[in-house]
């Protein structure tokens, strides 16, 4: 099944024309609330496509500048009467103009880049080598420097489709449940930690198969790159075909590997596997919500939650995060915690004033909520925030694995324990890090 040009415009028209030109768009979408353009709304972005479907104008760099300029977080779709999906039009408008036009080498090399395994694990190598030789100076450019410090690797110590997508209605699991972890890209480059966490999580609540993943295809797809996407998703599953659950802590990760079924539809060989396959996947706290994961102890950490855009619109996952982080720490609600912290996979790269402007904002409402640490389930929001953190220096920012792994032992062995301490060393070693040991020492406090 190849995709090519014509039959993106195809796809996409019936859905632009659902557009009333309302504007309900305009008062949600981060984008328009930083530079007010119409071309950075829903509404506008659509009428150039149905401008291109109609043959009234030609696609040239403006207008790929344009598509994407978007951050495809699907609140203008949550906001709209229609529920017009400009983000999957968007997602189709970039294959097109990417037909057209060719693609940007940066987009390629990252796609080749996620694409390939052995290129990966080189990558997260050198990664490792460069937090522990200091290098950090080469690498901000790409990763917050909070990411390439030795500390933060060590912060957990313990436990696009159409049209409109249906429930998927999961297969009952068996009393020994086969279950896998599909490790995410910038999971395995970014944050071995965080992924530790998961895997101690998981192998307390099922028999964990592992299995060789590949990206989920989602920087393909959302770069014009389809034909790379269906590939990858083949791939993974055949890799996970022999397990009952797929279990993955990356949101942007969930939310592909949710549609595969959808991408694979119009496929007679493959679009029933894709099925079964999509019907097998959960988002980390959707999976420790639905077995009723009760942590060890409450810490007296007090903690707030940033929601994911591919999880709380792209999987509907909104209750299960909070409900887990009640039951492990303090939970203060963030105002508009929904709303784009402006990572939104590459957009941080290729617009990084706007995408700074709407992390602002994010930390402004984090600051408000006097927590100390921010939460999250998504790496490419783990890595926007922590530049928020490294700005204002208020509070912490941690993958949800790495708080509802935490354990607050009670054993003390010459006055402390390592696990008492979020950087995993002693407590004398955090006092480098001022929110780290006013952490510290909330959990000593609480064990007494």
């Amino acid at each position: 099944m190849k995709r090519n040009a014509a039959s993106s415009l195809d796809k996409i028209q019936a859905i632009v024309n659902q557009c009333d030109r309302c504007g309900a768009c305009l008062s949600v979408c981060p984008v328009y609330a930083d530079n007010h353009r119409e071309t950075a709304v829903a509404r506008g972005k659509l009428a150039t496509v149905r401008a291109m479907i109609e043959g009234g104008i030609t696609a040239d760099s403006k207008i790929v500048t344009a598509f994407e300029f978007c951050l495809l977080c699907k609140a203008c779709t949550e906001n709209c009467p229609s529920k017009v999906k400009t983000d999957e039009v968007m997602i189709e408008a970039r294959q097109y103009t990417a037909e057209k036009l060719g693609r940007r080498i940066k987009h390629q090399f990252i796609a080749v880049l996620l694409g390939n395994n052995v290129l990966i694990r080189l990558t997260a190598g050198t990664l490792k080598l460069s937090r522990k030789a200091g290098l950090n100076g080469l690498l901000r450019s790409v990763v917050p420097i909070e990411h390439t410090k030795n500390h933060f690797q060590e912060m957990a110590m313990g436990p696009a489709a159409f049209p409109s997508f249906p429930e998927l209605t999961r297969p009952k699991m068996p009393h020994h449940a086969r279950i896998a972890y599909f490790q995410g890209c910038a999971m395995k480059m970014f944050f071995p930690a965080a992924s530790q966490a998961t895997m101690k999580l998981l192998n307390k609540t099922a028999e964990v198969i592992t299995s060789e993943s590949v990206c989920c295809g989602m920087p393909q797809l959302v770069h014009g790159m389809a034909n790379q996407a269906y590939t990858l998703a083949k791939k993974n599953i055949v890799s996970f075909a022999n397990v009952d659950r797929i279990i993955t802590d990356c949101a942007s990760c969930g939310s592909s590997l949710k549609e595969y079924g959808h991408r694979l539809a119009a496929d007679p060989q493959w679009a029933e596997r894709a099925q079964e396959f999509s019907q097998k996947v959960m988002g980390l706290s959707e999976y420790l919500y639905e077995i009723d994961y009760q942590p060890n102890r409450k810490s007296a950490l007090k903690v707030t939650y940033h929601d994911p855009c591919h999880l709380v619109r792209g999987q509907g996952i909104k209750k299960q995060p909070r409900e887990l982080l009640k039951r492990v720490a303090e939970y203060v609600e963030m105002p508009q915690a929904d709303k784009c912290c402006g990572g939104a996979g590459t957009f941080y790269l290729d617009f990084p004033e706007t995408a700074q402007n709407i992390l602002a904002e994010k930390v402004k409402n984090i600051k408000g909520t006097d927590v100390d640490v921010v939460v999250t389930e998504c790496p490419a929001c783990l890595m926007q925030l922590a530049k928020g953190k490294q700005q204002s220096g208020y509070f912490e920012v941690m993958h949800i694995s790495q708080v509802l792994g935490m354990e607050f032992s009670s054993t003390l062995e010459g006055g402390l324990t390592s696990n008492m301490c979020l950087s995993g060393k002693q407590v004398f070693s955090c006092q480098t890090h001022t929110n780290q040991l006013i952490i510290c020492q909330k959990i000593i406090s609480n064990n007494g």
